[in-house]
């Protein structure tokens, strides 16, 4: 089982699906012709190298060479690239190690989450060009030429956003370019067919002579029909709702029955609790019975959709081969109906009639659904502008304020508490004024059973037989639970009786019926069997043939390595190889250059001829530079041993003072002790 690591759900175990997933991704996106055991035998820079180029299609800015790079900037740039793209790994030596080393267990998952999240990735990778924060180091932040420069950045990156934001709003809503080419290229061979049509019955009709006549009856006919269907559109919407308000008005009325029944002077609170339960498990068989329904449905949806996953991608070729087949055969229908209106005589078609009438009607389902989205645009329009009234009314007013709905409801809130608040204290009062009753009754009959104890304590006492009634009461209690068990016994044994009864019935109806499966199963053993043979057989041919393929597969895939092994090598000779050729070039250009420096032809710029005379001016700036700086040593020399010495008498001369002032602090405190002392004398 695959296991999952953090919020995105990214898998750390990948299984034989998942490679599989991969592979058909690689194959279909980026034109590769990999199996699972090719794709599983990759070595490490093969690894690295697809990585590259998925990071390439996603990034056109990524520039990694696996083969010339230096390691440590592969996989900084390979984990700062995944960070962006919000890969949930640890990042740390171990992990980059096995990077590096292209580990199937690192690798795996990066390639999944890459290729199974390609769109959204896409997008991410997009986006972070514009967005991703610029880092500035602590020294520079103070610089308030480099502050403007990042506040404008961030600037830039909010207006990008909402920009970003406002686009794939109005993306999502419009319609795609091409389905709308196509929707115009039919629309309009759909015309040219209408004006074919229309001419043709033109030419037909134009020789009858009581067609005008004609045509005024079956548009008289047409419009009856058409009310006639209006009317029966409304009949039925009618008769919907009145159904409705028949529901509601059953489901008011059994409501209050219980209520009134619940009301009722001569209800006990055991009967009312009875009636909320029946009322609760009422509503609860009913909640069942709908979310079961909902279950149900949204379990086959769930299947659909499992069923459509499962089914192998389609590619863009097939979709395109599909549309093209899907036009051609549009074509074919079309001029086959041309074919058959043009070769078919109208006065014989008895469907004209009702084709036109279809035809009416679909138009006017397009005009309703038209009126209808109408409707729903200004509902909203006035929806937003009650809402800005709203918001300009509860600014005006302050954060208190309410709107209507919300007064309303609050309003019904009250009322319902009101009406609540009355019914539970008239309930109390009843009740505390039965408790009071029962208080009552409860001293009175404690007083007499007090009273009869101790009446029967002493008869008891008198007759020689003490703890009489406490063991006569122990026996009636055990001869009632007796009669409880005996009657849950004499119901269970009825209930088991029924039940043998019941299976023995359906055993008798049932044996027939499992007589003949069983004959019809001996049957499907023996051709089980039949085919289990041929199936054997045939799984023994199919596995030698395998071994043999694997045999050779195995062998072209080894020698299939080891030339790519040979190429890559060539391929790194090839570079070094380009590379020293143009740093030959560019030191033979300079030497050119320099030449002509030399000669005249050319000058390297204002302050020097050639190259020569710039490095001969660096030569003498430098000796300028040691010069005064071994001036400025022979100085330091020179007063090295006076300013030495002059620190130590000021060391010293530190050390004097702060003992001097040690001792004037301690006379001074001294003094002060003294004179607290004599006054004291003086006041005593």
């Amino acid at each position: 089982m695959a296991s999952y690591s953090g919020e995105q759900q990214v898998k750390t175990v990948i299984n034989t699906d998942d490679i599989k997933e991969i592979v058909a991704i690689l194959n279909n996106k980026f034109n590769e012709n990999f199996s699972l055991v090719s794709f599983d035998e990759q070595n490490q820079f093969e690894f690295l190298e697809q990585l590259n180029k998925i990071f390439t299609h996603l990034d056109s800015r990524w520039t990694i060479d696996v083969k010339v790079d230096n390691q440590e900037t592969i996989i900084y740039k390979i984990t700062e690239y995944l960070r962006i793209l919000n890969y949930p790994g640890q990042f740390d030596d171990k992990w980059s190690q096995s990077v590096l080393a292209a580990d199937k267990k690192v690798i795996y998952p990066i390639f999944h989450y890459l290729l199974t999240r390609y769109p959204e990735l896409e997008k991410r990778a997009y986006l972070a060009k514009y967005l991703v924060p610029v880092f500035v180091p602590d020294e520079f932040q103070m610089d308030n030429d480099i502050k403007t420069c990042v506040d404008q950045i961030k600037d830039l990156q909010a207006q990008f956003q909402v920009h970003h934001q406002s686009l794939e709003q109005v993306q999502s809503q419009s319609m795609n370019p091409d389905e709308l080419k196509k929707d115009i290229t039919q629309f309009e061979q759909e015309r040219e067919q209408l004006l074919n049509k229309i001419s043709n019955f033109k030419s037909k009709v134009s020789s009858k002579p009581n067609f005008n006549e004609l045509l005024e009856v079956t548009n008289m006919l047409r419009r009856e029909q058409e009310e006639e269907a209006r009317l029966q559109d409304k009949l039925r919407q009618q008769r919907m709702q009145l159904d409705q308000t028949d529901q509601i008005l059953l489901q008011a009325q059994q409501r209050l029955i219980d209520a009134q029944k619940s009301l009722a002077p001569d209800n006990s609170p055991e009967q009312m609790l009875m009636a909320l339960r029946n009322e609760v498990k009422r509503n609860r068989e009913i909640s069942k019975d709908r979310l079961g329904f909902d279950l149900k449905e949204r379990r086959k949806k769930l299947e659909q959709i499992e069923r459509l996953l499962a089914e192998p991608p389609i590619t863009l070729n097939e979709l395109n081969n599909l549309e093209n087949t899907l036009m051609a055969l549009r074509r074919a229908v079309n001029q086959m109906e041309d074919k058959l209106k043009r070769e078919a005589k109208p006065e014989d078609d008895k469907l004209t009639i009702y084709k036109q009438q279809a035809q009416l009607v679909a138009k006017k389902k397009e005009r309703a659904v038209d009126d209808i989205k109408k409707v729903e645009e200004e509902q909203q329009l006035i929806e937003k502008e009650v809402f800005k009234k709203e918001e300009q009314i509860a600014k005006e007013r302050g954060p208190n304020y309410k709107t209507k709905g919300e007064f309303k409801e609050y309003a019904n809130q009250l009322k319902d508490k009101k009406f609540l608040y009355q019914k539970l204290k008239d309930e109390l009062k009843g009740l505390q004024a039965e408790r009071a009753i029962l208080e009552r009754t409860e001293l009175i009959l404690k007083k007499q059973k007090n009273e009869l104890l101790k009446q029967q304590q002493e008869l008891e006492k008198t007759h020689g037989i003490v703890g009489y009634s406490k063991k006569k009461e122990g026996l009636e209690k055990l001869s009632e639970e007796n009669q409880q068990i005996n009657l849950k016994k004499g119901q269970t044994l009825e209930e088991i009786s029924k039940i043998v009864n019941e299976i023995q019935a359906q055993i008798k109806l049932k044996r027939p019926l499992i007589q003949e499966q069983l004959a019809e199963i001996k049957t499907i053993r023996q051709q089980y069997s039949e085919l289990e043979q041929e199936h054997k057989q045939k799984k023994q041919e199919f596995d030698r043939i395998m071994l043999g393929v694997e045999s050779d597969q195995s062998s072209l895939v080894n020698e299939v390595k080891k030339l790519r092994d040979e190429v890559y090598g060539l391929d790194r000779k090839i570079r070094l190889n380009k590379y020293n050729s143009e740093i030959l070039e560019i030191k033979i250009q300079r030497l050119n250059d320099e030449s002509e420096y030399s000669k005249g032809g050319k000058q390297l710029s204002s302050q020097s001829k050639s190259n020569a005379e710039m490095l001969q001016q660096r030569i003498l700036k430098l000796e300028e530079n040691i010069k005064n700086l071994k001036q400025q040593r022979e100085l330091v020399k020179e007063n090295y041993e006076p300013s030495l010495r002059q620190m130590n008498y000021f060391s010293d001369l530190k050390k004097i003072l702060n003992v001097k002032f040690q001792q004037l602090s301690n006379e001074q405190g001294q003094k002060q002790q003294m004179k607290a002392g004599a006054n004291r004398l003086v006041i005593g």
